[in-house]
């Protein structure tokens, strides 16, 4: 049974954006911190690091695609991603489309959407190997306002492409599901609307855990909160809850009560450090997967294959 990950932290989006001004401040100590994380804690033994500028598209997805290859019943793959998300359509070609991906920003190349991670995990037995998905980024964009010290981890996303997304948006994907069926997802999003530049909407709870998922994904916020990073404590407030929760178990723990940990701890830091001068924001880590493994060890081999998910 071996472990294996990849972890990922970007800060420098020099590439998309010469100007600078999307650039993020903690994200490649997140990674790092990660890094040493799944090594000493959890006994990963092979682990793959990509920050700023190495973290293109094709860096991370060749990556995974080994990770997923070697991987045998047993193995567990951890994927980590500390960056800026984003929206895609699902179809381009149509303005009209109501799916949409959520997306994971690299340095360079196009985002990487749930479609490219359920390409490269195809051959992938979900009942043999755990492949876990961990992203501290958020996919809601807006024109929201942050400064050198406070940080959310989406580009601002462009009026008209709001406008679009608030008129049709009906499904949406999100990135490190690996959903088998789509159709699964259908309709989990409703009363899609703008908030102060910020895409805001009401999720169906029914559609997270679902019958059959390549993966088990663990989210920095739900689909319309942003997720904060600070320069107080040095890391985005969801992964510095997964440091923290860390340090406060013995880690045998069910990804039910792993999530759960966090979205208190994310809460508690959300008041005493953004609340102070942005009243009302929410923070909410959330747990997507397939329904049947959520009472199973956070990061630990899969340890029954139940005759009906």
């Amino acid at each position: 049974m071996t472990k294996r990950a990849l972890t990922v932290g970007i800060n420098n989006y020099s590439i998309l954006d010469p100007s600078g001004g999307t650039n993020l401040n903690a994200c490649v100590d997140d990674a790092r911190s990660i890094y040493h994380l799944l090594n000493d804690s959890f006994g990963f033994s092979q682990i793959y690091h990509l920050e700023d500028l190495k973290a293109s598209r094709d860096n991370i997805l060749s990556t995974l695609r080994h990770l997923i290859r070697i991987s045998e019943a047993g193995d567990t793959v951890c994927f980590y991603f500390s960056g800026h998300g984003s929206r895609l359509r699902a179809d381009l070609s149509k303005a009209d489309c109501d799916q949409y991906y959520e997306a994971l920003v690299p340095a360079s190349g196009a985002w990487i959407t749930d479609r490219d991670l359920l390409s490269i995990s195809e051959d992938l037995y979900p009942d043999a190997v755990n492949f876990t998905i961990i992203t501290d980024a958020c996919n809601s964009g807006g024109l929201h306002v942050a400064d050198t010290a406070l940080k959310c981890r989406t580009p601002e996303f462009a009026s008209d492409l709001i406008e679009t997304i608030v008129n049709f948006l009906t499904t949406l994907i999100p990135c490190g599901i690996c959903a088998e069926n789509i159709d699964q997802l259908s309709n989990n999003v409703s009363n899609v609307r703008e908030e102060n530049g910020t895409i805001d909407l009401d999720p169906d709870p029914n559609k997270t855990l679902i019958p059959a998922t390549k993966s088990t994904l663990l989210s920095a916020c739900h689909y319309n909160e942003l997720s904060w990073e600070s320069s107080r404590i040095g890391h985005g407030l969801f992964t510095q809850a997964i440091l923290d929760s860390v340090n406060q178990s013995n880690m045998q723990i069910s990804y039910h009560d792993f999530v759960t940990q966090l979205q208190s701890n994310v809460a508690d830091k959300i008041s005493t450090i953004i609340n102070p001068s942005r009243p009302g924001v929410t923070q909410t880590p959330q747990l997507f997967g397939q329904r049947n493994r959520m009472g199973e060890n956070f990061l630990e081999g899969w340890i029954h294959t139940p005759a009906n998910p």
